[in-house]
């Protein structure tokens, strides 16, 4: 396995840096789909699920540090 490719968690910052990775990218792609089904058929709750996902991950997401902070 390529050492560049592990991810070893060393502390706790490394721990939540890992999780909000996971969770952004989930996100991302649910997000996705949730718009292609949306395309697909034309159904509004599915483009209403999307936008309140995108608004969930804007609240995560911290501009100053270009990474996903609790908003609490």
């Amino acid at each position: 396995m390529d050492p560049h490719l592990s991810r070893v968690c060393n502390t706790k910052e490394s721990l939540e840096e890992l999780i909000m990775d996971i969770t952004s990218a989930d996100l991302n792609r649910q997000i996705q789909k949730l718009v292609s089904n949306y395309k697909k058929t034309g159904r509004e709750e599915f483009k209403v699920d999307a936008e309140y996902l995108r608004s969930e991950f804007d609240t995560w997401w911290n501009e100053d540090t270009s990474s996903f902070c609790s908003p609490y």
